[in-house]
């Protein structure tokens, strides 16, 4: 009979095992978002590609604490760029639209038409509780195969490889980022997220919560 001292050595080592090949799977998952991705992602300077339609990720405008959000801000400076300086006809503010007192995508079309964006040009999609939905509602709903989607760069890897899993012709323009010195949270935040992506994908086939009808950007 094992005495309780090596029992709990041993309870202890499978513990460990566990959790460093979690750890394992959770950083190789994140590597291989980010490789599959980087193809796609736009350099500022050179933009060597030209889209019809741009897809801005949604965020809060303001922090819990009454701030603004940089990733907010930056968003919206990048999506003005876009639209302003390259070939960009139309951008997409797609975000969480959850209650009258939260509406991403109101705020977001708020904000670019306060940097000078035509609100002629922007379009607002109401359902984008998420990233998955974003952008496959920007394909299914808007009916946009060929996009550029705005976030930063952590955020838009994932979405690209989302959409490139979906066939859609995706890349990535990234805003700038906050430090992982100043926020590591939200990008500890996103490599759980990426691991739940592959559950989305590739187990669980998730759709978006929402589609309706059409709205076919022309």
């Amino acid at each position: 009979m094992l005495k309780k001292s090596t029992l709990y050595k041993k309870l202890i080592l499978v513990v460990v095992v566990i959790i460093t090949s979690f750890v394992i799977l959770l950083i190789g998952l994140n590597n291989l978002v980010s490789e599959k991705s980087k193809p796609y992602l736009l350099d500022k300077e050179n933009i060597n590609v030209t889209c019809k339609t741009g897809l801005v990720l949604g965020t809060s405008r303001y922090l819990i604490s009454g701030g603004t959000n940089p990733y907010f801000k930056y968003r919206i400076e990048a999506a003005s760029d876009l639209i302003k300086n390259h070939n960009i006809e139309f951008i997409i503010v797609s975000g969480d639209n959850r209650t009258k007192a939260y509406n991403e995508p109101k705020v977001m079309r708020k904000a670019l038409i306060e940097k000078g964006v035509s609100s002629k040009r922007i379009v607002m999609d109401y359902a984008g509780l998420r990233t998955l939905d974003s952008v496959i509602r920007t394909k299914k709903v808007f009916g946009q195969d060929r996009f550029i989607i705005i976030s930063q760069k952590f955020h838009v890897e994932r979405a690209v490889y989302i959409a490139r899993y979906h066939g859609i012709e995706a890349y990535g323009y990234v805003a700038d980022d906050v430090p992982i010195s100043k926020d590591y949270y939200t990008h500890i935040r996103e490599v759980f997220a990426r691991a739940k992506m592959f559950l989305d994908l590739y187990i669980l086939n998730t759709s978006p919560k929402h589609l309706g009808k059409e709205e076919i950007i022309k």
